[in-house]
């Protein structure tokens, strides 16, 4: 029998619930027996919320008839303006009618925002995660919300079981909410093992996808090894993707299923952390995860057909030629879109920008083949209308249009827009740059250039530390952007314990608007060695033209006045021989070619630069000598955004009619600019008497650099590099079984005011005297 009725008892107790809440909400209020009207309205308890604000979002109004209905629907309206945590309304009889009053309760405001626990990430990247705000109104649902974000954050990072537990005090109507966290342990990545795999074995695999085992010697360096459950969902279609791009078009990748493994037995340390309402243990101990990728391969196939149809403009011939792929070969998918790729290249440079390829192809499971078709619709070859530029507050639109290698009424060809892209990015005056083609009629467009102008001019101060000079300073001023027109002016300052100097530069990219560069360079440097000190004051004019779209060419004058003085009685008879003062004018000339898609960051492409310059009395000095250096650097795209880069240089120089080459000219190999692990010089002529670096007139110089991302968003990068080279004497011929060689790694960051780079080299081979390893630090230059 009481089974019967429970149902129904519990439904008169909900509605009885429901009618006690609204009651509550109304307060006082009570639907009169026959219809008044509303004379007055009053709201009470806002303080920081303006009356106005309330006013406008209830619908109950003066002079209206008095409706609870329309007041039950206000009291919903204020509560989502989610400032009230109470909303009462009563009402009076006054003559004529009701009052009603709006009774509420502000939420409290959150005054502040603590993060405690946080070791591992900093409190600046927890900010960015949460939504709550200093002086917004407190919300119990989103603060919870915000505890889920900052775990899962902990989570995305590959910190196994993050608690965050938010905790608030509060003061009157003010409240400070506090974050308190317990890092888990970074879950480190244990074995990576596919199931399934036929075709290739574990390591192919594991080399194709982010995720990698943990490595004792690496991963600290590289942030590899660790779990990160977003970087799974990342491997699972790079797997798919590799397995495309070789002929396994039946590949099924599953879930990946991940299985932790904790280990308490390493804990290092155990201490508490205390702020008042809250405490507990922080330890450490380690997570370690065993990965596996369930894997169905499927059988391999081969092209059988390849149809093209639709193309007019150029032959089937060339374009199966640009499409790599052939009869009889395997089905790369990779191969197939860069070939896609290239067919619309072809097509782009003859001003067919909306040319479109569609590959589609049918599969034979049974013969294993696949019957590849590509639709070709060419469309209208496109001229420019018009070329506008926005974004470019500062800098003139005349600096960004002598970049376009395009003009208005030219055909489009799309690899002059990519070189375009280039060369305006290269100006190093934007954060961003895009070339937006706009069809305005069936065979014209409108090229939209629209960048976002960045800060060029900088101040810094700044300190470093070498192996030679000890503590370092520096200060620079620069302006890369002068008043709009590009032009360059630079004012720098560096001293240390052995090297001062000052240097002054303007450079006008375009002078008189023609494609000629001029560039003047002051400098003061001075040199204190232990037995002699050198100073250098002198300036140099340059004169620059480009011939083609990647090769340039430029002459200069330079004059320099060198002074070797305070000379100790052990003196190399080298420098004691050149001691006293002496003057350089000389001319040179540079011709190189630079394909390099950023100047200042490279990723791919080459520069080769030939330079010589020719000393004599007849060119305002009294010195005598000739120079050349050959210079070759080459960058080559790598997995995850990593670079592989290649570096030679080979120089001689000799002096003539009978005069030494100057000291400054000598080539003083060893240091950050030429073999790292070695101090200034030493790898070449050293005295062995006073130790002193004697410099070469010969040097051969290898480089060879990985250059991998540390933080993305910042440009810092590491970078792990292998040097081998030296200077030879002036009687020693060269001879590669006689280079030095270094090894070591190196932060570098892509600053504003040119690479910032320190850097660890070890000596592979030390001979006496000469340390392991060596520190240094320097601005501005790259191989």
């Amino acid at each position: 029998m009481l089974r019967r009725w429970a149902p129904f008892a519990v439904m008169i107790f909900i509605w009885g619930f429901n009618l006690y809440l609204d009651q509550a909400s109304l307060g006082q209020v009570e639907p009169p027996k026959e219809e008044k009207t509303v004379v007055a309205i009053e709201i009470r308890g806002n303080s920081r919320i303006e009356t106005s604000t309330i006013r406008s979002r209830i619908k109950t109004k003066e002079g209206s008839p008095f409706s609870a209905d329309l007041i039950r629907e206000d009291i919903n309206s204020l509560y989502q303006l989610g400032f009230f945590g109470d909303v009462r309304v009563d009402s009076e009889p006054v003559e004529g009618g009701v009052k009603v009053i709006y009774q509420v309760a502000e939420r409290p405001y959150v005054t502040e925002t603590n993060f405690v626990g946080n070791v591992e990430i900093l409190t600046d990247k927890l900010k960015e995660k949460i939504t709550i705000k200093p002086m917004s109104f407190l919300d119990d649902a989103q603060v919870k919300e915000n505890a889920e974000k900052l775990r899962q954050y902990y989570d995305e990072e590959g910190y196994y079981n993050t608690i965050v537990i938010p905790v608030l005090k509060r003061q009157g109507d003010k409240v400070a909410l506090t974050f308190y966290i317990k890092e888990g342990a970074k879950a480190t990545v244990k074995k990576i093992d596919f199931e399934g795999n036929k075709a290739f074995p574990r390591k192919t695999l594991q080399k194709n996808i982010d995720t990698q085992e943990y490595s004792l010697l690496t991963s600290w360096l590289t942030n590899s090894g660790y779990y990160k459950k977003d970087a799974l969902n990342e491997d699972t279609d790079k797997l798919k993707d590799y397995y495309l791009n070789n002929g396994y078009l039946q590949i099924q990748v599953g879930t990946p299923s991940v299985k932790f493994k904790e280990d308490r037995s390493q804990t290092v340390v155990t201490y508490p952390i205390l702020h008042g309402e809250i405490d507990y243990p922080y330890e450490f101990h380690t997570v370690r995860a065993s990965i596996e990728f369930p894997l169905i391969e499927g059988e391999q196939f081969r092209i059988r057909t390849i149809t093209l149809n639709g193309n007019h403009v150029y032959t089937t011939d060339r374009l199966r030629e640009a499409l790599k792929l052939k009869e009889g070969d395997i089905f790369r998918k990779n191969v197939l879109r860069d070939g896609v790729a290239a067919i619309h290249d072809i097509y782009g440079g003859k001003g067919y920008l909306y040319a479109t390829v569609i590959p589609q192809y049918t599969t034979n499971p049974a013969m294993r083949t696949v019957d590849l078709t590509l639709d070709v619709t060419e469309d209208n070859p496109m001229r420019i209308r018009q070329i506008t530029i926005s974004g470019n507050d500062k800098t003139r639109d005349k600096v960004i249009r002598r970049e376009m290698r395009l003009d208005e009424q030219e055909l489009v060809d799309t690899r002059l827009l990519r070189r375009s892209f280039q060369r305006i990015n290269n100006l190093n005056f934007f954060d961003s740059v895009e070339i937006v083609p706009q069809r305005v009629s069936p065979d014209q467009v409108d090229l939209h250039v629209q960048v976002k102008e960045k800060s060029t001019g900088s101040f810094s101060i700044g300190g470093g530390y070498s192996s030679v000079d000890r503590l370092v300073g520096m200060a620079d001023i620069t302006q890369g952007n002068l008043f709009g027109k590009g032009e360059l002016l630079r004012g720098r300052a560096e001293f240390g314990k052995i090297t001062n100097s000052y240097s002054l530069t303007y450079r006008e990219p375009y002078l008189f608007d023609r494609p000629v560069s001029g560039t003047v360079d002051l400098f003061n440097q001075k040199r204190d060695f232990s037995s002699y000190t050198e100073k250098t004051v002198g300036g140099d004019v340059v004169l620059g033209k480009s011939f083609t779209e990647y090769v340039s060419g430029s002459v200069n004058y330079t004059l320099e006045k060198l002074n070797i003085t305070h000379l100790t009685s052990d003196a190399p008879v080298r420098i004691q021989q050149q001691a006293g003062k002496s003057v350089t004018g000389s001319i040179g000339s540079t011709i190189a070619r630079d394909t390099r898609d950023f100047y200042f960051d490279p990723k791919e492409g080459s520069r080769t630069a030939l330079t010589v310059q020719f000393a004599n009395t007849y060119l305002g000095g009294n010195n005598n000598f000739i120079k050349t250096i050959l210079d070759e650097g080459q960058f080559f795209p790598f997995y995850w955004d990593t670079v592989f880069s290649l570096h030679g240089r080979f120089g001689s120089a000799d002096g003539m009619d009978g005069t030494p080459l100057p000291i400054p000219e000598r080539f003083y190999v060893g240091g950050i600019n030429t073999v790292r692990g070695f101090k200034f010089g030493r790898a070449g002529p050293v005295d062995l008497t006073t130790n002193e670096v004697l410099g070469g007139n010969k040097e051969l110089i290898f480089n060879a650099e990985y250059i991998f991302p540390l933080v993305p968003e910042a440009k810092v990068k590491g970078v792990l590099f292998y040097d081998y080279g030296k200077a030879f004497d002036d009687d020693k011929s060269i001879r590669i079984s006689q280079l030095r060689s270094g090894t070591g790694f190196e932060l570098r960051w892509i600053s504003p005011i040119g690479p910032l780079r320190l850097e660890w080299g070890y000596n592979i081979h030390p001979q006496s005297n000469e340390p392991h390893t060596v520190v240094e630090f320097t601005i501005g230059t790259l191989f």
